[in-house]
């Protein structure tokens, strides 16, 4: 079927061809051709690698898809920039907007120069064996998804249109635009721990000790306005982790007036009447030693609390920490995958992140893995208790 489409791409170079299944993240491709449309390289480390799916040499594209490269920017050392390749790939993420953008892990590339060059090689490549017995190491599921084009492009729809009548851009930015009061709603790759992100809309709560002066409110409150059903929680929370990447939405959002309905003077009045103390979560002093002993999370706490262990103190709208999270309650709802690569690429995974980038070798990685496994089975256990600190809206009386 991939070669199917891969012909019809080919004799027909005026169509656009997108994959548009869910189910296909996580599937391996190998030996793609694919345009090298963009080599970065900063302090003589490729820093960004974009793919397209036609020769954009003559800034005339036959077709707008293309992947960005996440893990494996390395693979193209050799391969020349405006050049083709053939790739061996996993896709994680698509997003279908005029064509579409996905986002990838690389494992092999093969520079060939020209698309033919690439077309024959992919040839000669099907029946070698080495390439079959690499194919054996991983197994793609046997059956894949529907692709739901319509219904996909439905639930974006009533994403963006419950965001905007919840006024998510009044305090975020989402999809390039918006205020800047409260962090981007933009990221890539699934980003929390199943359920958590439902749960936390339901119900928010304070993750950063260093803001004093406003927070998310429950906009499913019956006080609410506008109030947010439960069906509409949820399209709300699968959109989110659906937009996989910072770009525009279509012509009905683009020109949204969110200066409109800026919330911060609102949420700040709320919150200065009934101010709302940061608790933090008791450590105990086994996980206490745990953390004086990891040069890794002591890096981090140059910046987040940790419970009660450290807590980052209010200094103002210019306290250059405001945004950072305590790192318990972080590394409890987020994907541990996820929390893992966006110490590493904050920039990339969360466009527009004040993080810094944080190189881990693979011993660090796995060190860091392995405290958040133990950190969770602790809270599972009741050793570890997290505090939620709740914020209600309370009807202002007419």
């Amino acid at each position: 079927m991939f070669r199917f489409l891969l012909l019809l791409q080919l004799l027909l170079p005026l169509s656009c061809f997108a994959l548009v299944s869910e189910g296909r993240p996580g599937i391996r491709y190998y030996n793609h051709p694919l345009f090298l449309d963009v080599k970065k390289i900063d302090n003589g480390q490729i820093s960004q690698i974009r793919l397209a799916y036609g020769d954009t040499r003559d800034n005339t594209p036959d077709c707008l898809n293309s992947i960005d490269v996440f893990l494996g920017l390395e693979h193209f050392a050799p391969a020349p920039v405006k050049s083709w390749v053939l790739v061996d790939y996993e896709l994680q993420s698509i997003l279908i907007n005029q064509g579409f953008f996905g986002d990838a892990d690389v494992f092999n590339v093969r520079a060939c120069g020209e698309l033919n060059t690439c077309v024959e090689l992919q040839k000669r490549l099907e029946n070698d064996p080495v390439e079959l017995a690499k194919r054996q190491e991983h197994v793609n599921p046997t059956k894949l998804k529907k692709a739901r084009f319509t219904e996909i492009d439905k639930e974006l729809d009533i994403g963006r249109r419950l965001v905007k009548a919840a006024r998510c851009r009044g305090c975020h930015q989402l999809e390039g635009f918006g205020a800047e009061h409260a962090p981007g709603l933009t990221w890539k790759r699934y980003k929390y721990v199943e359920g958590r992100l439902e749960e936390y809309l339901r119900n928010p709560y304070r993750l950063r000790p260093a803001i004093d002066d406003l927070m998310m409110l429950q906009y499913t409150s019956v006080n609410a306005r506008p109030n947010l059903q439960e069906v509409e929680l949820v399209a709300m929370a699968r959109f989110l982790e659906r937009v996989a990447k910072a770009k525009t939405p279509d012509f009905r959002y683009r020109k949204e007036a969110w200066q409109d309905y800026d919330c911060f003077a609102c949420h700040t009045s709320n919150y200065k009447n009934k101010p709302l103390r940061f608790v933090p979560t008791v450590v105990p002093t086994k996980l206490q030693t745990e953390l004086e002993n990891n040069p890794i999370l002591q890096t981090c706490l140059s910046c987040h609390s940790f419970g009660d262990y450290r807590q980052q103190q209010p200094s103002g709208r210019n306290n250059p920490n405001r945004f950072a999270p305590d790192l318990l309650l972080t590394m409890e709802r987020l994907d541990l995958e996820y929390l893992i690569n966006f110490v590493q690429h904050p920039g990339y995974l969360q466009p527009g992140s004040q993080m810094p980038t944080i190189p881990l070798d693979e011993s660090a990685q796995q060190q860091l893995r392995q405290f958040v496994i133990e950190l969770r089975k602790q809270i599972e256990a009741g050793d570890v208790k997290p505090i939620y600190n709740f914020y209600r809206m309370k009807k202002i009386s007419e």
